[in-house]
């Protein structure tokens, strides 16, 4: 497994070409550290060890353990940081384009060298980094900057016990030659490998060369991963290469764990977007008391949508537990595939994703389109989905065209919050036409009504009174069906009702999950 680390200023988006070369042979791990690439700034400055200490936090909430560390830049710093305190997190260390030669650590000669790498990136590079920058906003990036140069690399570089490679592209002005070939030699098993042609950001141009290097020292050292090493032949199943990227956070002096979660498969990627579990006030130190047991709640979007409206009903459901709000692929910023998605296709990759974060058992709530991705990951995985919630649930046997449901959808937004329909708005464009009527297509194909009676596990129906797609007769019927199903219908709310009475909905689905407990810890008649 990779573990990739960026530098000052910079996110994940510059690691891409790379990961897309080491996903081809093992699972591959990108953060955003605290401050940078849109992650929350802290409230304090924070030293190489605190970073070292939010990663090792990221790590272990992952289960990750006996990784390669590939750190570019500063990130070079915290990986090593990382390795000294925490080896067991370490197989290997790789430093591309390490920094910070105490030789130029003055400011303004760092500056000067980073103005000449610009010159010589190429433009996309360099157009990245400008991004990248812009987003980390001067202040965080000058407060964080002296605590890069006053790092003495070459010192804590000979405390770590793993094998290092050092990778330096040929042309590169911060990390010269004699620097990154003093810090090969200060290393207990040590190497320098150099990239023709490119400049401080190799592992972008020089993706491939890179990451080959990289292939050829993982085997190179195949003792140091043996813990991790599967019994076969040391390479992921080809059905299906992982890579997981985290946004880690720390907040006036703490650190949380990652809030963030994407994994790829393919041209496939689905990401989960957490939200802990903040009890209410009043409730009780009971209640409260252990974090395991408390429920997890996954919400799945309908058509053209993301997790973002699916948030309202998400702060409401934190007070009684974990949130995990996906966007599947195709939503929100995840990348679109090429071809279609079926329904049982989406309950793999949330499956997949759901066992990456450790989750065991979880309350799955869908919305529109989204409880039929919900549904099959109920008979897919009934181990994993403890109870069934399908909101508004599309799309109705009896009005399964495109004609009936585009007029149906239109007049029912015309109805809607101003505020859900801005949400919409902006989630349909990114989603893009071509993808929005893959995704139409296949919603007018899947049979709920014959799918929904074949799941086990206890089932709410919910719909808006005024609910114009999921109608009330179509839901009386899906809950009929089922084998444990209710229906609640909220008063006044029409096919958002998620969105525009999520307390409402939050109350609905926990007295739903109190009932079912009560109905499990009934004594069976005699």
């Amino acid at each position: 497994m990779f573990v990739l680390i960026h530098g000052l200023g910079m996110s994940h988006r510059y690691f891409g070409r790379l990961k897309e070369e080491l996903g081809a042979i093992g699972e591959t791990h990108v953060l955003d550290l605290p401050g940078f690439g849109g992650t929350p700034k802290p409230g304090r400055t924070l030293s190489v060890g605190d970073y070292a200490d939010v990663i090792a936090e990221a790590m272990d909430a992952a289960q990750l353990s006996s990784c390669t560390l590939i750190g570019h830049s500063m990130g070079a710093q915290f990986v090593t940081e990382l390795a000294v305190r925490r080896p067991d997190l370490a197989a290997r260390v790789v430093l591309i384009g390490p920094v910070t030669d105490p030789v130029r650590a003055p400011a303004f000669s760092h500056t000067l060298s980073l103005g000449l790498d610009m010159v010589l990136e190429r433009p996309m590079t360099t157009l990245l980094a400008a991004g990248a920058y812009a987003q980390c906003g001067l202040p965080w990036y000058f407060a964080e900057l002296p605590i890069m140069l006053e790092y003495r690399l070459d010192q804590r570089l000979p405390l770590v016990t793993r094998p290092v490679l050092v990778i330096r592209g040929t042309r590169d002005p911060i990390a010269r030659r004699d620097w990154c070939a003093r810090l090969a030699d200060a290393s207990r098993q040590g190497r320098l490998v150099e990239i023709p042609g490119q400049a401080h950001a190799a592992h972008r141009a020089g993706a491939a060369a890179v990451g080959a290097a990289i292939v050829r020292f993982v085997e190179e050292h195949p003792r140091a991963s043996a813990l991790n090493t599967p019994p076969s032949d040391g390479l992921p199943s080809p059905r299906r290469v992982t890579a997981l990227q985290y946004a880690v956070r720390a907040q006036a002096g703490s650190v949380h764990t990652p809030w963030q979660i994407s994994l790829t498969a393919g041209d496939r990627q689905a990401r989960a977007h957490l939200i802990a579990h903040r009890p209410a006030a009043d409730a009780t130190a009971e209640a409260g008391a252990n974090e395991l047991t408390v429920p997890a709640f996954v919400l799945i979007h309908g058509i053209g949508m993301s997790h973002r409206y699916l948030k309202r009903l998400g702060d409401q459901l934190s007070t009684h537990g974990r949130v995990i709000l996906l966007d599947l692929p195709g939503a929100g910023r995840t990348r679109t595939p090429t071809a279609r998605m079926p329904n049982a296709a989406k309950a793999e990759i949330i499956g997949d994703l759901l066992d990456e974060m450790g989750v065991s058992s979880c309350v799955v709530i869908g919305h529109s389109m989204g409880v039929q991705s919900a549904t099959e990951l109920a008979l897919k995985r009934p181990g994993l989905v403890s109870q069934l919630v399908l909101i508004g649930a599309a799309v109705d046997a009896n009005r399964r065209t495109v004609p009936q449901q585009a007029l149906t959808l239109a007049v029912n937004n015309a109805l809607e919050k101003r505020s859900l329909n801005a949400i919409q708005f902006t989630d349909v464009l990114r989603c893009g036409p071509r993808w929005y009527f893959a995704e139409l297509a296949v919603a007018m194909k899947y049979p709920l009504e014959e799918q929904l009676p074949l799941v086990e596990q206890p089932v709410l129906l919910m719909r808006g009174a005024r609910d114009l797609v999921a109608g009330s007769a179509w839901s009386s019927a899906l809950a009929e069906a089922a084998k444990d199903g209710e229906l609640v219908e909220v008063e006044g709310a029409f096919h958002g009702v998620h969105h525009s009475a999520a307390g409402t909905v939050a109350e609905r689905i926990m007295t739903f999950l109190a009932d079912a407990a009560d109905r499990l810890d009934e004594p069976e008649a005699a």
